[in-house]
């Protein structure tokens, strides 16, 4: 055993996302917190980062000015180094506080994936490069949301998949917990950027959160969810910062069935022919590692596709794309799902409605819209790419 370590040497683990970043300060508070949880507790420390915030989008919309549909592990390797830059970056912060710290590539961390190098699947996690590195350094930093093939090239694992190396990185390790910080307070009953009356739970099932994630949430990572569960890994939702108290987030793992709405902000509204051509298209986005969601609105069989993905319309050309709809989905805690699609500048005054009935309030008025906050993006998002601006017509390169 490392001397100064706790008898209970399993590592912690910890995962943060890209708002934890919005500003180059937020590796210093980070590098701070991490130092104190492995001053406190006596145990290694693996960090998971993610890119900071808005540098994935600012590289994507690079990607898609210059080609409409780039090879699978030319984007990987494009939009990888959002990662790459936040563990170079957070390394160097937690040496400026005087801890050593060990800056690893996706192929440190014994994540094995296969599929397209933009959206492979996670196949295997193994322990054995990280405890090499924990036995040399008291804190381990390594992108998340990244693994390799079986030809060792570095491949993406789906867009916020950063959740997934986390939970796959505890268990391989034998970490009892994962915690994963965001900018949110926790697994909410809706997102609360749209409906400001949303609660935070103070726990949920791995099948609670699960529906959630599959009927698009942007919780937890329906694959972290599933790691976890055959992992035994209790999931720790909290924002960041975060301090002990009452309010102290989310745990995932034993807990009751839970209602919530959901909003499916980012994905486009698709209408078929017939069911079973929705079904065969839903199959086949599916395996290419999409999340779509498949329901039924006034008598049509429609499915969501996330906004942009790459490679989708040869699975959509019998589809129409139904342009400026939203869906907002009702999950009941008995089991039953309610699908409605409105306008999109309506969505959150819909996602407001839905959630009152679930969670009425004394005085609460269903339907009304508030402007929802916006998200906060890294005046440094576009490091590697440089200010966002469209690329001029007669700039670009002739063939």
């Amino acid at each position: 055993m490392t001397a100064g370590r706790s008898p209970d040497s399993r590592p912690l683990v910890l995962k943060f996302g890209g708002s934890a970043f919005a500003d180059l300060d937020g590796y210093h508070r980070v590098a701070r917190y991490a130092v104190r949880r492995v001053t406190e507790e006596k145990r290694p420390l693996v960090v998971v980062v993610s890119a900071m915030s808005g540098t994935t989008g600012r590289l994507q919309q690079t990607l898609d000015a210059l080609v409409d549909d780039p090879p699978a592990h030319a984007a990987a390797m494009l939009l990888t180094t959002g990662e790459t830059v936040s563990v170079a970056l957070l390394a160097a912060a937690l040496d400026a506080e005087g801890v050593r710290a060990c800056p690893l590539p996706a192929a440190g961390t014994g994540l094995l994936a296969e599929g397209p190098g933009d959206r492979a699947g996670l196949t295997s996690a193994g322990p054995g490069a990280l405890a090499e590195a924990l036995a040399d350094c008291p804190i381990v930093v390594v992108p998340g949301g990244q693994g390799v093939d079986a030809a060792g090239r570095a491949v993406m694992l789906g867009r916020n998949s950063s959740d997934l190396s986390a939970v796959a990185v505890a268990a391989a390790l034998g970490a009892d917990t994962c915690e994963l910080f965001s900018d949110v307070p926790g697994v909410c009953t809706a997102d609360p950027y749209l409906v400001p009356e949303a609660r935070t739970l103070s726990q949920i099932s791995y099948e609670g959160v699960r529906r959630m994630s599959r009927h698009g949430a942007k919780v937890v990572h329906e694959g972290a969810v599933d790691w976890a569960e055959r992992g035994g890994v209790q999931l720790l939702c909290r924002p960041f910062p975060w301090r002990e108290g009452p309010d102290g987030g989310t745990a995932v793992g034993t807990g009751p069935e839970v209602s919530a709405v959901v909003v499916h902000k980012d994905s486009d509204v698709w209408r078929f022919r017939s069911g079973r051509e929705r079904q065969a298209a839903g199959g086949r986005l599916r395996a290419e590692g999409l999340a779509v969601a498949e329901f039924d609105a006034a008598g049509e069989a429609c499915l969501t596709v996330p906004t942009g993905a790459r490679g989708v319309a040869r699975h959509l050309r019998t589809a129409r794309r139904l342009d400026d709809l939203c869906l907002v989905t009702t999950l009941w805690a008995d089991g039953r799902t309610e699908h409605t699609v409105v306008p999109r500048a309506e969505a959150a005054a819909e996602a407001r409605r839905c959630h009152a009935l679930l969670y009425p309030a004394p005085g609460d008025t269903p339907g009304q819209a508030v402007p929802p906050p916006a998200k906060a993006r890294s005046p440094h998002s576009g490091v590697l790419v440089g200010p966002a601006r469209p690329l001029p017509t007669e700039n670009r390169p002739l063939d």
